[in-house]
């Protein structure tokens, strides 16, 4: 999990790549020879989309106002419309969109809130729970080591001889037949009517990709390269450099020219990261105040009156040098004896809050302790040498205005998400109106979405 500090340090964002000579040097990518009429490849941070996901889901405000989103959005599931009338579903139509197409459609929301845009591939459809499991039985049920079905149903059965497995009415298939029959391949239209009547069709629904499974780039494409082609590249080791044609990107808010995400969550970046620092050094804050602190400084030396001491008359140069190099050794020596001192009294500390190892020599006795370690192991501090305690050493604080600042970005997170504050804060921003709500229904999704969450679909429920 990233820190606070870290999460500034990845978002950082670019600047426009320099046209002219170090367009190669800008973009080392096999691709670039390609580009060469192009203003050059403009990638996608994988390192942005990842600070904003981290960001996204460990702020309790973003949360709150994703929930409240969420509710008002697809509270009421996903509805078929034909000539702009409902469609009546079946329960198997009906269970289908709640199992697959609402969840597509809170990752969609997901992504369009974080980075702006959501890549979208079409996949198989997994199979239903324990689909192994009864695939299994049902091959179990054709071997000759099944259960009887006069007898018990966990009952073991010894294995037929050579006469029970040649009268038996269905032999064992042959592993051939069972590896087909594990891995059903997908019908062609070169198999006939049979072959199509015999397979069971496979069924395709969209699957968004999780952060870092795939990169995404464009180039400036046109007459004049003004337009923007974008490409998917995926990221596993059988895939390297080569382009997705099969999935799909949807915009919301298009990345800047330098690839700098566009969205709602990356406009409340700089503040809610800001936030999340200032947690991370109050924690560290409370940790160092928890924890007495001890300060300790040199005992000044004070022999006689400097003035009249006949040293300071003639005191030259090298004199100097010797008397500097011998408070060097001084110094030396003292901070050796106290990392001696602070080492000894780590291992008295060991000693007594841990039993002795029987392993160790001298160890094995089954004395019993003497006393029971107490809760918190005692600390033993060791004292430099002609070293005094400074006192009123002040420990570090955190700030006292942390939690009106906490306020202020709350707020500026609602607005950006066009959720009002006030509905999921209440007191301080009660004044805010649910204009704003209407203003997400209208401005946050695009209309390709909008009409996603109320498909209208040619085809009937069955």
């Amino acid at each position: 999990m990233s820190s606070g500090m870290d999460l500034r340090k990845r978002m950082v964002r670019r600047d426009p790549p320099k046209r002219g000579g170090g367009k190669a040097k800008a973009n080392p990518s096999p691709l670039s020879a390609i580009d060469a009429g192009s203003p050059g490849e403009v990638k996608i941070s994988n390192d942005h989309l990842y600070a904003l996901n981290h960001l996204y889901h460990a702020s309790p405000s973003i949360q709150a106002a994703r929930t409240i989103l969420m509710s008002q959005l697809l509270s009421s599931g996903c509805i078929v419309r034909r000539d702009g009338r409902d469609v009546p579903l079946k329960d198997t139509f009906a269970r289908h969109l709640h199992d697959v197409w609402v969840p597509f459609a809170k990752t969609v929301i997901d992504h369009f809130l974080q980075f702006g845009f959501v890549i979208v591939s079409l996949e198989e459809e997994a199979p239903p729970p324990f689909h192994n499991f009864i695939k299994g039985k049902a091959m179990a049920a054709q071997s000759e080591m099944g259960p009887d079905a006069n007898s018990l149903r966990n009952r073991p059965r010894d294995p037929p001889d050579a006469a029970e497995a040649r009268q038996a009415k269905n032999p064992m298939t042959a592993e051939s037949d069972q590896a087909r029959l594990r891995t059903p391949k997908r019908p062609n239209g070169s198999g006939g009517a049979a072959a199509g009547a015999s397979t069971k069709p496979v069924n395709l629904i969209p699957v968004v990709p999780d952060v870092g499974q795939c990169e995404l780039s464009f180039v400036y494409v046109g007459e004049s390269h003004y337009r923007r082609q974008y490409r998917i590249f995926s990221t596993n080791s059988d895939s390297v450099y080569k382009q997705d044609f099969a999935s799909e990107v949807f915009f919301r808010q298009q990345p800047d020219a330098a690839g700098n995400i566009c969205s709602p969550i990356a406009t409340v970046f700089q503040s809610a990261s800001f936030i999340s620092a200032l947690e991370e050094l109050a924690l560290q804050a409370e940790v160092v105040r928890a924890r007495q602190m001890l300060v300790t400084q040199p005992i000044t030396r004070t022999q006689g009156s400097q003035n009249l001491d006949p040293a300071n008359l003639f005191f030259d140069s090298e004199s100097r040098a010797v008397q500097a190099s011998a408070t060097a050794e001084d110094d030396a020596a003292q901070a050796g004896s106290l990392a001696l001192q602070a080492a000894m009294m780590r291992k008295i500390n060991q000693l007594q809050t841990t039993n002795p190892d029987p392993n160790r020599p001298g160890g094995g006795s089954s004395a019993v302790p003497s006393h029971v370690p107490p809760p918190l192991p005692p600390n033993l501090f060791a004292c430099p040498d002609r070293q005094q305690v400074v006192p009123g050493v002040r420990p570090p604080e955190a700030r006292s205005d942390l939690v009106d600042i906490m306020r202020c970005v709350n707020d500026h997170i609602a607005a950006a998400m066009g959720v009002p504050a006030s509905v999921i804060f209440e007191g301080k921003f009660s004044s805010n109106s649910m204009s704003q709500l209407q203003v997400c229904h209208t401005h946050l999704l695009p209309p390709r979405m909008r009409g996603a969450l109320t498909p209208v679909s040619p085809v009937n429920s069955s």
